[in-house]
């Protein structure tokens, strides 16, 4: 077999898998979507290895190898890609290069192949200790506690899709070689140390490359020394879910103390000098609520020593809920900020920010441009994206936005006074309608 169109082909088929905090299982984290329909199977019903070789995802194998233009199952990188971001296909691409021949020789006309899952993203619960305005129950139990004290019909608050606590990756252990952790908060869930400590005992952690996606909110839990564990593996690489600084980054995702994550920014830094395992970057869900602020916030992180390097940051876009998308934003502020970001790349360009050229894949410059973001390339991409013209929802981002500041004691136009004016034409607009 060969590949057709390498320009829409994925390498997670042969090598991945995700479970969410539903107990659904799919292609990849990135192919969710609310509506669901990219789902594969469920864990309750067959185990991981069983799913990896269904009839749809057969078919997703023979697609890719086939060249078909832009499966819908994988729309969200294509649609990532189309706004000059990078994508989690690119960086599987990446990943596994060397791997990809063999895997393609591997297999079967059907679209079969041996059940070897060298990639793992397992949300083992939506344990969470923060309420990110982005997020919602499915993620994060306090949310949960919080809607159903609203009265929301939520039957329960901690969602657990493994039972008795078992790992059902347990049998790829030999397998492995990255993983991904997320949640929920993957620093506070116990089972995430179970596997690190399996992975350990087992002696195979040393070939094993770990990756985040993090709150920063804790660096130890329950007398596990997370600093201590990574010494222990290949590589570890953190992206950073922090959307602001201070009060809006307290105001974003609800829970957070800036003042904690300063410290544990701080102790990364410390790590990152005394070992050479760990890169950390900054991967901001940026959306109407931050997208103002980004510059100062990348230049905050720098100028206080909280970041590996000045091009340590990748824009996570926020593509639902749609009353959060920036792109909704009126022209007038998105000209304000349009000047801002250009400001901005003149100071990056002075403190020495890179300006990674394009290498043709395979390259052995790839790697470096996947692993060290370019912060001169995202905010470019950032400037182009936010022009793009949408329908936005007025009336539901008003109506969201006071019932959070209701229930949370919070204040939108306090926290964002750049947007008060806005805002309160929009209320009224809507108010009046």
């Amino acid at each position: 077999m060969e590949i057709k169109d390498k320009d829409s082909f994925c390498v997670y088929p042969w090598v991945h898998t995700h479970l969410n905090t539903e107990g659904d299982v799919y292609p990849c984290c990135v192919s969710w979507t609310p509506e669901r329909q990219s789902r594969i199977g469920w864990l309750e019903k067959d185990s991981l290895e069983d799913l990896f070789n269904n009839d749809k995802m057969k078919q997703l194998r023979l697609d890719m190898i086939a060249g078909k233009k832009r499966p819908d199952i994988c729309d969200n990188c294509y649609k990532r890609e189309d706004a000059g971001f990078h994508s989690a296909r690119q960086g599987a691409n990446v990943d596994f290069k060397n791997e990809l021949d063999n895997l393609i020789a591997s297999t079967h006309e059907d679209g079969y192949v041996e059940p070897i899952i060298k990639s793992w993203d397992i949300r083992f619960s939506n344990l969470c200790n923060l309420k990110c305005r982005s997020c919602g129950p499915m993620f994060s139990n306090t949310w949960a506690q919080e809607e159903k004290k609203a009265g929301a019909p939520i039957d329960s608050i901690l969602i657990h899709p493994i039972e008795n606590d078992t790992d059902p990756m347990e049998n790829q252990y030999d397998n492995v070689e990255k993983i991904y952790f997320a949640g929920g908060e993957p620093l506070i869930m116990p089972e995430h140390y179970t596997v690190l400590r399996g992975l350990i005992n087992k002696g195979v952690a040393h070939k094993v490359h770990i990756i985040y996606n993090t709150n920063m909110t804790k660096l130890d839990y329950n007398n596990n020394d997370i600093l201590d564990l990574w010494k222990q593996f290949k590589k570890v690489v953190l992206g950073v879910s922090i959307d602001a600084v201070g009060p809006r980054a307290e105001y974003i995702r609800h829970g957070m103390k800036w003042h904690v994550i300063e410290e544990n920014l701080k102790k990364l830094k410390q790590y990152c000098r005394d070992q050479g395992n760990l890169f950390f970057y900054f991967s901001p869900t940026v959306s109407l609520q931050n997208i103002h602020h980004m510059t100062d916030m990348h230049r905050y992180l720098v100028e206080n020593n909280c970041m590996s390097n000045i091009d340590a940051v990748m824009f996570n876009i926020l593509l639902q809920p749609l009353h959060y998308d920036m792109r909704g934003l009126p022209d007038m502020i998105k000209d304000e900020i349009t000047d801002r970001i250009d400001e901005h790349i003149e100071w990056c360009t002075e403190q020495g920010a890179l300006v990674i050229p394009t290498f043709p894949e395979g390259s052995e410059h790839n790697e470096y441009v996947h692993d060290r973001m370019n912060a001169i390339k995202e905010f470019n991409t950032l400037k182009d994206y936010i022009q793009q013209p949408i329908e936005f929802p007025k009336g539901s981002f008003v109506n969201y936005t006071e019932m959070l500041d209701k229930r949370r004691n919070e204040s939108f136009t306090e926290t964002f006074p750049e947007y008060a004016e806005w805002y309160r034409t929009i209320r009224q607009e809507w108010n009046d309608r």
